[in-house]
């Protein structure tokens, strides 16, 4: 009997350990194509010759955070088939991370290929973000350096960064003088503008949401990362719709020329119709029903996230 308490204090330790870790939030990378996994999220670049996984926080188990990295770049925390041979000289440098205790970022060659490795500690823990280019030379870095840099900015262990409010619109005395000239007289046969379109219609739409990768360490959830990325829904004028966080590949821009049938096979909780009451949209994909509520011309509203028509590709 004593045993097994002791083992089931084990137990509860180790699981209060793992729901001690932190997640780590960022904004997904502009334009890359993004895939989910237990052990890490990946995203490739339209041109296929970069791609980071970022790994959620896990144990950093005994050492000195700084020290292990310099010594092995903390490979043993990335998977056997992307590791890389020991660099002969990474270049390592101190980087700024929003609520983490220490972050490091190394820089190497891996068979010609250049690659960056960001390591983050908190609370016990350490979360990986792997860049690898596919390609050699040093072009891939350059192409992708604006991408790379807005998703290192946007990174944060715990709560995410605050997002700053647009700078107010202040008038110059030019336009002030502009605003407050007399309207010129309007002509007196004026064609009447055309009808505004409806608020609402067939089409593509996105908008910025944030969404939880789980980990799991045996078994159990153990922290995550939260990423803010787009979110894209599809609506055809037969009343079908269809979620992604991929854009949907719609041949000429029309809905109706989307492969609903294939999308309802392998996609079937993201895939189904929807109605539009008022100014209300009633979607059912699979087993969930999503209430939106239209706010403006090519705009609805899904719990606080904002979706905006767009055009489909």
């Amino acid at each position: 009997m004593k045993k097994f308490a002791l083992l089931l204090l084990a137990c509860l330790s180790d699981f209060a350990l793992a729901q001690a870790l932190p997640p780590l939030n960022f904004d997904a990378p502009a334009g890359f194509s993004a895939a989910g996994g237990e052990e890490a999220a990946t995203f490739t670049a339209p041109e296929g010759d970069l791609v980071i996984h970022i790994y959620p926080f896990r144990r950093l188990g005994p050492g000195n955070f700084q020290a292990r990295f310099r010594e092995t770049l903390l490979r043993e925390f990335v998977p056997a088939s992307q590791r890389e041979k020991p660099p002969a000289a990474p270049l390592i440098q101190p980087l700024g991370v929003e609520g983490a205790e220490a972050a490091l970022i190394g820089k190497f060659a891996d068979d010609k290929r250049q690659r960056s490795r960001v390591a983050i500690l908190a609370a016990g823990g350490v979360a990986v973000v792997d860049f690898i280019a596919t390609a050699e030379g040093g072009a891939v870095a350059e192409r992708h350096a604006a991408v790379v840099q807005a998703l290192l900015d946007s990174m944060s262990v715990g709560q995410p960064k605050a997002r700053a409010a647009p700078p107010p619109v202040i008038a110059t005395p030019e336009i002030a003088a502009t605003l407050a000239a007399p309207a010129a007289p309007a002509p007196q046969a004026a064609v009447p503008p055309p009808p505004p379109p409806p608020p609402f219609g067939p089409g593509m739409y996105v908008g910025n949401v944030r969404r939880l990768i789980p980990s799991f360490v045996g078994g159990v959830q153990s922290g995550g990362m939260w990423i803010t990325g787009p979110q894209y829904f599809l609506f055809s004028a037969e009343g079908l719709a269809h979620r992604t966080y991929d854009p949907p590949r719609v041949p000429g821009g029309d809905p109706g020329r989307f492969d609903w049938k294939r999308a309802q096979q392998g996609d079937a909780a993201n895939t189904g119709t929807y109605e539009l009451l008022g100014s209300e949209i009633t979607m059912r994909l699979g087993n969930e029903t999503i209430s939106a509520k239209i706010v403006g011309q090519g705009r609805f509203d899904i719990f606080g996230a904002q979706f905006r028509r767009a055009q489909a590709k």
